[in-house]
């Protein structure tokens, strides 16, 4: 076989190889950067500002491992608030207004509002599994109207 074929070989073998390694496991650092980055696009979003007035609660400051296995923690992003256009506004609408905007974020919804169908409580749960982040959106008639959780997946502690 000739040096070439032979370099040939091994860039394609080099490269099958890494290209099979995939990305870079999730950190709980930049999960957190990410996390309050998509919470602070959200927010300031002119679709979301039109579902309601939010004001952040919770901005990813501490780790939490109540729903982690050991060894791991996540992080949580909260906002909540209320209607932007009181007596004209739905649980549902305003939930879809914030649910449209995930969507233009390269989320995924991983719960449907006909699960918890229910006239006066709209859920929506986004994920993007690229930055590891899910949003839980609820919605519903009284104050606050409008709760939004974000949340790292749950990751050791780097």
């Amino acid at each position: 076989m000739k040096l070439t074929s032979r370099v040939a070989v091994i860039g394609v073998c080099f490269a099958l190889l890494t290209g099979c390694s995939g990305p870079e496991p999730q950190t709980l650092e930049s999960a957190t950067q990410n996390l309050i980055s998509d919470g602070n696009e959200l927010l300031s979003s002119p679709l979301v500002q039109r579902a309601g007035v939010l004001r952040v609660t919770e901005k990813a400051e501490k780790s939490k491992d109540t729903a982690c296995v050991p060894g791991t923690t996540q992080r949580f992003f909260r906002a909540q608030g209320n209607f932007a256009r009181p007596g004209e506004q739905t649980p549902l609408s305003a939930a879809g207004l914030v649910y449209a905007k995930l969507l233009g974020m390269d989320y995924n919804r991983l719960v449907d509002e006909l699960d918890f169908f229910d006239d006066n409580l709209t859920v929506v749960v986004m994920h993007r599994p690229e930055s590891g982040i899910t949003f839980l959106v609820a919605a519903r008639p009284t104050k606050p109207n409008i709760l939004i959780v974000g949340k790292t997946d749950c990751l050791e502690p780097r």
